[in-house]
């Protein structure tokens, strides 16, 4: 009798030894292993799983280019005559009639002796009086002038320039060496434009990626995309009031985790990174540790459902397909670890638990 209360202390001991320590390990589980039963899993909130193929390649690539086009057709612009606005400066040259070109005297700038479009829309001209200059191109009120000033001199021939644009302009931020203001002038300016007015880029530029922000709503260009797939003499105009944001290089960025030599970022230039190149700047996946067959792309921003792709490069014809896969920024690549290492780690979390058990025994011996 006194034996087997011995045996059930120790069987105690050794039970509560164990339980502790699988606790503090943080509940390991060997695989196939499972301490509760599993959780019903509402279908409506599992993420697909995409595989990497040729097919989904095809369509990645399709959506890609109907995005640059839906882009350009928002910033192109026909080609056309400027439209005069309000804080315009306009010269009226009325030939024969020096008194009417420059009232004020030939030594004085065009922009100073000219005649400045009112915040009400309305120039004042000699003899003519208020014109409603505002909405009209220079052929329009030419003609509007010729007509009112016929009244009084014979047959009058006149132009109308327009020698200070102040009606209308763009703002250019971000990286780029002279942020600030660019009028648009009667040449329409395009994002290339603003970039070369503004005295090109920063080193800390990301070449290829900018932001226009436009009535409210803000647009991500890919520069580079833009001149693969568009017209690039059509596209990229910049209208009255636009942002223009050059982004900096500093969330151009994709993580690379799990099973590689080297973890850590890997740096997007000019909007080009291949899942293949992503792998290759870390060292590659680990001959020892890495499942080749289970490297995921993981992307999708804050509160955005993420999408999930799924990589088997175990053949070489997955790494074909990695090289044609292109990364975007803040996306997670994880290589998932071999199942022979998964056992290994198991069993080397255990082997403490183990020795603490043999201890503990031979102090219930004693």
């Amino acid at each position: 009798m006194k034996g087997q209360i011995e045996i059930l202390k120790r069987t105690l001991l050794l039970g509560g030894a164990v339980m502790s320590l699988l606790l503090m390990q943080g509940c390991v589980i060997a695989p196939g292993m499972t301490m509760t039963e599993p959780a019903e899993v509402d279908p409506e909130n599992v993420i697909e799983v995409q595989p990497i193929t040729l097919e989904l390649l095809k369509e990645m690539e399709v959506a890609r280019q109907n995005r640059v086009h839906e882009l350009a057709e928002v910033f192109a612009e026909e080609p056309g005559d400027y439209i005069i606005g309000k804080g315009d400066v306009l010269m009226v040259t009325v030939w024969d009639h020096p008194e009417l070109t420059i009232p004020a005297g030939s030594f004085r700038d065009a922009e100073e002796a000219g005649q400045q479009v009112g915040e009400n829309g309305y120039m004042f001209y000699p003899y003519v009086g208020l014109v409603k200059a505002e909405g009209m191109t220079r052929a329009e009120l030419r003609e509007v002038l010729t007509e009112r000033l016929s009244a009084y001199i014979q047959n009058p021939q006149l132009d109308v320039r327009v020698v200070a644009y102040r009606s209308k302009r763009a703002y250019v931020v971000g990286e780029v060496q002279q942020p600030g203001i660019r009028p648009i002038v009667d040449i329409p300016m395009t994002i290339a434009d603003a970039i070369s007015l503004s005295g090109g880029l920063t080193p800390n530029a990301h070449k290829s990626g900018v932001n226009v922000s436009r009535d409210g709503k803000v647009y991500q260009i890919d520069l580079k995309a833009m001149y693969d797939y568009a017209d690039s003499s059509r596209n990229m105009v910049l209208q009255h009031g636009d942002i223009l944001n050059v982004l900096d290089r500093s969330q151009q960025k994709v993580f690379v985790i799990g099973e590689v030599r080297k973890p850590g970022p890997v740096e997007i230039i000019n909007s080009d990174l291949s899942l293949s190149a992503a792998l290759g700047e870390v060292g590659g996946v680990s001959q020892t540790t890495a499942n080749p067959s289970a490297i995921f792309v993981i992307r999708g921003s804050a509160g955005d459902e993420p999408e999930i792709f799924h990589l088997d490069a175990q053949y070489a014809t997955g790494m074909v397909l990695a090289d044609r896969f292109e990364l975007e920024a803040q996306d997670v690549v994880f290589v998932d670890t071999a199942g022979v290492s998964q056992w290994n780690r198991v069993i080397s979390q255990l082997l403490p638990s183990v020795s603490i058990i043999g201890v503990a025994d031979s102090i219930t011996s004693n």
